[in-house]
C-alpha cells in the first residue's frame, strides 16, 4: 500500500480507516471541521461547473452541524459557486483560496459578514485578457470566470500542463504582485500572500469559544498544503492566554503531503464524516445520561470521566 509522505517530519503520513476515525478523537476535546470542495466533497468533472456535492453529503454535514460542531469550507471556488454547491445549508466559507471570506452561519443568523481582500481589479482584467489571447491556439484550455482571480484549466487535455504553466508564468513576469497556485489540472493567478492556511486561521479565530478547538482540515490538492501546515502548528488565544493546539491535517489521496494523516478517496471522506457524526452522537448520549443522573454540568462531566 502506498502511503502519503509527510516531508515536514520526514515520516510517512498515517492512513486513517474511515470506520476507525473515532479512535483518533477524544470526548474531552471540542473539534471544528474545515473542508475543501473539489476532490474532497465533490468529484472532479471536465467542466468544473458540472461538479456537485452529493445530497447525502450535505445531509451529513447538516447533522454534524446540528450537534454544535463548527464547520467551514475552504475552497478555490468563488464564493457564489461555493454557496450554490452547499445549498441549502449555510456554512462559513473561505473562497478563492481566502480572497473572499464569508462568515455565514445558520446558528448565528449572520449572512452578511463577508471579507474581501482588496485587489487591483484593473490589473486583474489586464492579466485575464493576456491569458485569453495566449490561449487562442489551444481550444482545450478553459479560462474560469472568477471575480477575484484567473483560473486556467487543462482538465480536457492534461498534456497541456506545461503549455498552461508557461502561459501564466510569462504573463506574470510583468505583474510582480501576483502569483500562480498550481492545482489538479489548473493554474490559478491570485495576489501574493493569499493561501488557505491564512484563511483557515482567520475562520478559526472567528469560531473560537471559551474552550480550545481542535481543527481538522481535509483537502486533496497542493493548494491545501498551506492549510495542513497552519493547523498542525499553531497557537490559539483563549481567554487572554495562549494555548498550543496541534490540529489534524487529512490528505485525500496518497500524493506527497505535509498532512499527518490521509485517506484514499472522496468515498472515504464520506466515511470519515459518518464516523465523526457517530462520535458526536455518542458524546451527546453520554451527556444526556449524566444529565439524567443529576450532574449539573453534564457535558463537562463527560469530558472529565470518559
Amino acid at each position: 500500500m502506498t502511503s502519503g509522505r509527510n516531508p515536514n517530519v520526514d515520516m510517512p503520513s498515517t492512513y486513517i480507516h474511515p470506520s476507525k476515525f473515532a479512535d483518533y478523537l477524544s470526548y474531552q476535546q471540542d473539534y471544528c471541521l474545515f473542508l475543501d470542495i473539489d476532490g474532497t466533497l465533490a468529484s472532479f468533472t471536465l467542466n468544473p461547473k458540472d461538479s456537485v456535492i452529493p445530497k447525502t453529503t450535505l445531509i451529513l454535514l447538516k447533522k454534524i452541524q446540528d450537534h454544535g460542531v463548527k464547520i467551514a469550507i475552504v475552497t478555490g471556488r468563488s464564493l457564489i459557486e461555493a454557496r450554490q454547491m452547499l445549498s441549502p445549508i449555510q456554512l462559513p466559507i473561505a473562497a478563492t483560496h481566502g480572497l473572499e471570506i464569508a462568515f455565514d452561519d445558520a446558528e448565528d443568523g449572520n449572512n452578511d459578514s463577508t471579507n474581501i481582500i482588496p485587489i487591483d481589479t484593473t490589473e486583474l482584467m489586464t492579466i485575464r485578457q493576456l491569458i485569453i489571447q495566449s490561449c487562442t491556439p489551444y481550444p482545450d484550455l478553459t479560462l474560469e470566470d472568477k471575480p477575484y482571480s484567473v483560473a486556467l484549466h487543462y482538465r480536457q487535455d492534461p498534456t497541456l500542463a506545461d503549455v498552461a504553466d508557461t502561459i501564466v508564468a510569462t504573463v506574470l513576469d510583468r505583474h510582480s504582485d501576483w502569483t500562480v497556485k498550481r492545482g489538479k489540472c489548473v493554474c490559478e493567478v491570485v495576489p501574493k500572500g493569499v493561501n488557505k492556511g491564512a484563511a483557515i486561521l482567520t475562520l478559526l479565530k472567528k469560531m473560537q469559544t471559551s474552550e480550545t478547538l481542535c481543527p481538522i482540515f481535509i483537502g486533496d490538492d497542493v493548494t491545501d498544503e498551506a492549510g495542513f501546515m497552519a493547523i498542525q502548528a499553531q497557537t490559539q488565544s483563549i481567554e487572554n492566554r495562549e494555548e498550543s493546539m496541534t490540529g489534524m491535517g487529512i490528505k485525500v489521496g496518497s500524493e506527497p503531503t505535509c498532512a499527518q494523516y490521509y485517506v484514499h478517496s472522496i468515498d472515504e471522506v464520506t466515511g470519515l464524516l459518518d464516523s465523526f457524526l457517530a462520535f458526536c452522537q455518542t458524546r451527546a448520549t453520554l451527556s444526556t445520561v449524566f444529565a439524567d443522573a443529576g450532574f449539573p454540568t453534564a457535558d463537562k462531566t463527560v469530558r472529565c470521566l470518559v
